[in-house]
């Protein structure tokens, strides 16, 4: 269970081990938020390859990440979604509010 983080020509991948929920959705903001300050990165791709879980921490988790890029004019991508996290966001209509794509590299290939 964590989080691995990343970087790629100035954008920061996290990646999920485990269910995104409560102590991973604390620090996936908190490693957000420091490859922010130090880094200066305003881009980044969560990978969910290890994942098969998001709780309703997770979506809070990911829709601040969402707003913290975007006021910083940084783009966040989702990636490698399971079935199960997929009808999470679905069902939450959160599908259409992150840009989601089947492999890292497609969504590295997207970024500006």
């Amino acid at each position: 269970m964590g989080l691995k983080c990343e970087e790629y020509n100035q954008i920061c991948v996290l990646e999920v081990q485990g269910d995104f929920l409560g102590e991973t959705a604390a620090a996936a903001k908190k490693t957000l938020e420091e490859q922010i300050e130090q880094r200066r990165l305003v881009d980044f791709v969560v990978d969910f390859q290890k994942c098969g879980f998001v709780d309703s921490e997770g979506l809070e988790a990911l829709l601040w990440m969402k707003r913290r890029c975007e006021d910083l004019f940084g783009q966040i991508k989702l990636v490698n979604l399971d079935e199960n996290c997929r009808k999470i966001l679905e069902i939450t209509r959160l599908e259409h509010r992150f840009e989601c794509h089947n492999d890292l590299a497609t969504a590295l290939k997207t970024m500006r």
